[in-house]
């Protein structure tokens, strides 16, 4: 290697090093810490207790509200990603298109992003409340009857999931931000050869927003796994339906003290997580286009 070379590769670490610190320091480490600690038994009073893998194997065979959680916040992630994905990226073709007020209209759609979670939660819940909330008064016009939106197991995770998808504005302006990267020759050749709007969208901009797709598909993922606030003020009900993984974390680790067991669960959680986001990348290669491929 030059001279030149090493100058330049010595500069490149130390412009890299603030980054790895911060990944080293603020991931890496944090992780083994949980690793050591998911095999103790510790309350946060007393000196830990090494148990080994006994705090796993609880989990897996004793523990009554592990798999409801699991499955209740692999339902939520699942409805929130699919309908939320489908939302964002109709509401971005509509808002790229040339109408009046087309800046207000993004700013509306984008408002809920920066609305406080907690507070936003707080007003749906008004919302959904059964004998006077403002959901089940509108349906009522309709002759639809009340329904138990947070009191029913069936209702209650689609409920908190539609409350989330209503705060997707980072999303939509990303798509927005993809559909404006499209090339116009691109749209221009396909009217040129007698395409109409569905060629120019199965042809052109559906593949040239795939990886905009990906990293939002991807991104919400993993952001609507780790949901919290929602369960947070539901405490789980009804009947653990809304007990999702982050919160019951919270709760046997800061409300059970068990900070060793909740370090078990939350190694077993970021295990599920990884490989969730694996196989969707790994899948993404049959539908994913690049422009220079």
């Amino acid at each position: 290697m030059s001279r030149a070379s090493t100058k330049n590769a010595v500069a490149a670490y130390l412009f890299l090093a603030p980054a790895i610190l911060g990944l080293v320091l603020y991931t890496f480490v944090p992780l083994l810490g949980v690793a050591g600690m998911s095999l103790t038994q510790w309350n946060a009073l007393k000196a830990p207790v090494f148990v080994g893998l006994q705090n796993f194997k609880e989990i897996f065979t004793d523990d009554m509200f592990f798999g409801t959680s699991a499955r209740s916040t692999i339902y939520f992630a699942l409805f929130t990603v699919i309908i939320g994905t489908v939302y964002a990226f109709l509401a971005a073709l509509l808002l790229n298109q040339k109408i009046i007020g087309r800046g207000l209209f993004r700013s509306i759609f984008f408002l809920p992003f920066i609305v406080p979670s907690i507070g936003a939660v707080i007003v749906w819940m008004w919302m959904y409340e059964a004998n006077f909330g403002v959901i089940n008064y509108v349906l009522g016009f309709v002759g639809i009857d009340k329904i138990k939106w947070m009191g029913d197991e069936l209702t209650a995770t689609p409920a908190l999931g539609l409350m989330t998808i209503w705060s997707f504005g980072n999303f939509i302006v990303i798509y927005l931000a993809g559909l404006q990267g499209i090339p116009r020759t691109y749209l221009e050749a396909v009217e040129m050869d007698g395409g109409n709007a569905w060629h120019k969208f199965r042809h052109v901009t559906l593949p040239l927003l795939s990886p905009v797709i990906l990293f939002n598909v991807l991104t919400s993922i993993v952001a609507n796994l780790q949901v919290f606030v929602p369960a947070q003020v539901t405490r789980g009900a009804p009947n653990m339906t809304t007990l999702y993984m982050v919160y019951y974390i919270f709760r046997t680790g800061f409300q059970n003290n068990r900070f060793g067991y909740s370090a078990a669960v939350s190694l077993i959680f970021f295990a599920l997580i990884a490989v969730v986001t694996a196989i969707t990348y790994a899948t993404s290669r049959k539908w994913m286009f690049y422009e220079g491929e």
